[in-house]
């Protein structure tokens, strides 16, 4: 699930403030907090707006991080690393 947009509802109790992933055919919400006027909502529903890009930025380049991680730490790229089948195929023609 990627977050892709801020909202804020007004509810009995306040007004609630979710962060929505609308990417899907289906909208999921997760609830971040509830305060007591509009006002309020639409100010930290802004700044959340104005955060979100830069946490998928730092979420993409950890991710990247660790495919290059996982890369380097695959068999073929280790110096130690024999391929087995190029090893049967030069012992067969012996």
């Amino acid at each position: 699930m990627q977050f892709t947009d801020v909202e804020y509802e007004v509810c009995s109790r306040g007004v609630e403030i979710y962060a929505i992933d609308v990417s899907r055919q289906t909208k999921s919400k997760l609830f971040i907090c509830r305060v007591s006027s509009e006002q309020q909502a639409a100010s930290l529903t802004a700044q959340f707006r104005e955060g979100l890009p830069k946490i998928k930025l730092k979420k993409r380049k950890n991710a990247m991080k660790r495919a290059r991680i996982a890369c380097e730490k695959s068999p073929g790229n280790d110096a130690g690393y024999q391929d087995r089948t190029a090893l049967r195929s030069s012992a067969a023609r012996l």
